[in-house]
């Protein structure tokens, strides 16, 4: 019928949610960034308020590295091939979806899922920090840089790991995946001496990610870093999308032929 065509991204968007969502190892991402919350919960309490202002940092890194790449690499694993094999982009086609629709409400649906999980976690950690705190607003502060900072990491790595996971094995996923995060990490000593002095953010993720929570923590002093961090960023987010395409599109012409 022509009212179940998609007149907008909402469908897909959540097609693409609860598939990021299903299965036993995004499950598990899930549950690691709920105990990283109990975590900072039980921390915060236990030290009566006496130097809590950089647990939210501390949180954001472990949630965020631990639960939130376990559940980027389960939800994209072989995502596109899998969809294909499943029927979903037929699905998706038959109902006039284009591939641009597609992209987006999957790349979309595993964004959502990562920054609800991953902020939400942090963001109890920041409060129970919060609420023992003092004084409050170093917390407060320190609270806003770390959900920023889960919220940069899911709207990046999110497509990130579409980009290089979605066709991919586990193994050779895994591997694609960690060269992309950890690899240029490794070589920044290096390589940010071809870049201009002081512009550190810009040689790697978790790089740009750290510039964009020290931004928030303080704008006028790390303002310009964040600016340029964020730049960045944004040019990796629409270069993944753009190999999500492309993956997608040949992975939609071998089901075809």
């Amino acid at each position: 019928m022509a009212a179940s065509r998609p007149r907008n991204g909402s469908g897909s968007l959540a097609l693409g949610a609860w598939l990021a969502a299903r299965g036993r190892l995004a499950g598990a991402g899930i549950a690691l960034c709920v105990a990283g919350a109990l975590g900072s919960i039980i921390v915060a309490v236990a030290s009566g308020g006496g130097d809590v202002a950089r647990l939210p940092l501390a949180e954001s890194s472990v949630i965020t590295w631990s639960g939130g790449v376990l559940l980027a690499f389960a939800s994209a694993v072989h995502a596109v091939r899998r969809d294909r094999d499943q029927g979903v982009l037929a699905l998706l086609r038959a109902r006039g979806a284009s591939v641009s629709q597609y992209v987006r409400g999957r790349v979309g649906g595993l964004v959502l899922v990562l920054a609800a999980a991953l902020g939400g976690a942090t963001l109890v950690g920041g409060l129970a920090a919060t609420a023992v705190a003092h004084p409050v607003l170093g917390t407060v502060r320190a609270s806003l840089a770390a959900v920023a900072y889960a919220v940069a990491f899911a709207a990046t790595v999110g497509p990130v790991a579409m980009a290089t996971l979605g066709a991919r094995n586990r193994a050779g996923g895994l591997f694609a995946l960690l060269s992309v995060l950890v690899v240029p990490e490794l070589l920044s000593p290096w390589t940010a001496g071809v870049l201009p002095r002081g512009w550190h953010e810009l040689t790697s993720i978790p790089a740009a990610l750290a510039a964009v929570r020290a931004g928030v923590a303080a704008p006028s002093a790390m303002g310009l870093p964040m600016a340029r961090a964020l730049a960045g960023l944004v040019a990796v987010i629409a270069l993944s999308l753009v190999v999500v395409a492309a993956r997608v599109r040949h992975a939609d012409a071998g089901r075809s032929t």
